[in-house]
């Protein structure tokens, strides 16, 4: 198996960065920290190998994933906790649409991608981890449907063309392919494959120009590449175990960028992996698809 090392690029520790977005128009990384309801964007320096920070925003509600929109002008839209909003530059937020409000036992939006349509698709979590307890939704036109129940941890997704996609609900252990019917709805659902419960557990995911998934391998302290067959082909060690999430960026779209996470860390656990909480940079031979972003305005 391929091994690729990988250094952090980030002075500051989030307490559970997720959802790495790059973005080749403003030619810089957005990332958010879900708990502290913070989105952070940061200028990507290739020879120092570090992440500059320019601005972060402060949702006052947890954030999961945020994409941006092709017109800058429309900023960005974020998954906040009850459902999708949209981010202005100057720091304001407009709830569009809240299909997670007043849900039993109370829940948070968590990991999103947009659609090569132009579609963002978001979905959710129950706080207490009631299995079952969330939902997959799309957000088109600013209209939010919901195109799937009964989901434990909706995670990583990864488009495969217009219509079809490889998607995580994180305790199967499956990458499942999805594949999305004109109106929006899902047309049909299959097992792509499973992942040895000793690998950790499947987070975010990204795909490359070979079609390959990379995925945060949560609890496992690594970024595994796998065939869309399943086979595991690269690794990239971290010296954090509850690794989140990754997506290509920079220039040449060959630099994986990797969040981690110090959730539910005590005192102890934070000085023994004291960089849990920071982003990672890795530079692999293949490189990634460019981000989707959100097109105002699109139906489903």
């Amino acid at each position: 198996m391929r091994a690729y090392p990988a250094g952090p690029c980030t002075a500051h520790r989030a307490h559970h960065a997720e959802g790495p977005v790059w973005d080749h128009i403003r030619s810089e990384l957005i990332w958010v920290d879900i708990y502290r309801g913070l989105i952070h964007r940061a200028r990507w320096d290739p020879s120092a190998r570090e992440l500059h920070l320019e601005r972060t925003y402060h949702a006052g509600q947890a954030v999961g994933a945020v994409v941006p929109c092709t017109d800058a002008g429309q900023g960005w839209i974020a998954a906040t906790e009850f459902g999708f909003s949209r981010l202005r530059s100057d720091g304001t937020f407009q709830a569009l649409a809240e299909p997670e409000r007043g849900r039993q036992p109370a829940t948070r939006m968590n990991d999103g991608k947009c659609d090569p349509r132009g579609r963002f698709w978001a979905g959710s979590m129950a706080h207490d981890l009631t299995r079952g307890g969330g939902a997959l939704h799309c957000l088109a036109g600013d209209v939010s449907t919901t195109v799937l129940e009964q989901v434990t941890i909706s995670n990583g997704m990864a488009w495969t063309g217009p219509d079809e996609f490889l998607y995580i609900n994180t305790p199967t252990q499956r990458v499942d392919r999805l594949r999305v019917a004109a109106d929006g709805r899902i047309a049909a659902r299959e097992t792509a494959f499973a992942i040895a419960p000793g690998a950790g557990a499947p987070d975010g995911m990204t795909i490359d120009q070979e079609g390959c998934v990379w995925i945060a391998m949560w609890g496992a302290g690594a970024v595994l590449r796998f065939t869309q067959s399943g086979e595991a082909v690269a690794r990239i060690d971290l010296p954090a175990q509850q690794v989140s999430s990754c997506c290509f960026g920079g220039p040449d779209l060959r630099t994986l960028f990797i969040t981690t996470s110090q959730e539910d860390y005590s005192p102890r656990r934070i000085a023994e992996e004291p960089d849990a909480g920071r982003l990672f940079a890795a530079d692999v031979d293949v490189p990634g698809r460019p981000a989707d972003f959100y097109v105002p305005g699109v139906s489903t």
